[in-house]
């Protein structure tokens, strides 16, 4: 083997190291070097286990009062039988926000039901327990609702998110 080519295997080798690092430093958190604490990574200013922990239960889909949470930016969460079927995210604050995303999902109109999960959701309704995640109500909280999407659908890898995949 060429020395650049030796070379090149071991810079390879240095960048993938350092992408393994970078990932477990993200699930763990990241010792900050002047204080030696661990830090522990956040969105919209709180930890991931702060936020799991905010899941308000709002009701059965075809029977929630939705009339709470018109202005709210968030996630919202199905349960089936207690198991996460689907997570899915309202970030319209300046039009309806979460009330609109779910009643989108029972109203007459079949144009939320395009989709497979949407489809479902719609079949189920009377069936599925709704649970929300209220994080505020401007853009700055809709950016945070994409990043937490993102989260809780790799930590509950709910089946009618697959869809999409």
């Amino acid at each position: 083997m060429s020395f650049w080519k030796t070379l090149a295997k071991i810079g390879n080798a240095v960048i993938e190291e350092g992408r393994k690092q970078q990932s477990k430093q993200m699930r763990n958190g990241s010792r900050n070097a002047s204080t030696g604490r661990t830090e522990v990574p956040t969105i919209g200013g709180r930890t991931l286990r702060e936020w799991e922990r905010e899941w308000q239960y709002a009701g059965c889909l075809d029977s929630i009062d939705l009339s709470p949470y018109s202005s709210y930016v968030g996630l919202y969460k199905a349960e089936l039988d207690g198991k996460v079927m689907y997570v899915g995210r309202a970030i319209e604050y300046s039009n309806g926000g979460i009330r609109k995303r779910l009643s989108d999902y029972t109203r007459e109109s079949d144009s939320a039901r395009k989709h497979t999960s949407g489809r479902l959701m719609h079949a189920h309704a009377a069936d599925l327990e709704i649970y929300v995640l209220l994080v505020g109500m401007d853009e700055e909280a809709a950016e945070a609702t994409r990043k937490l999407e993102r989260y809780f659908i790799g930590k509950y890898s709910p089946e009618w998110n697959k869809v999409f995949r």
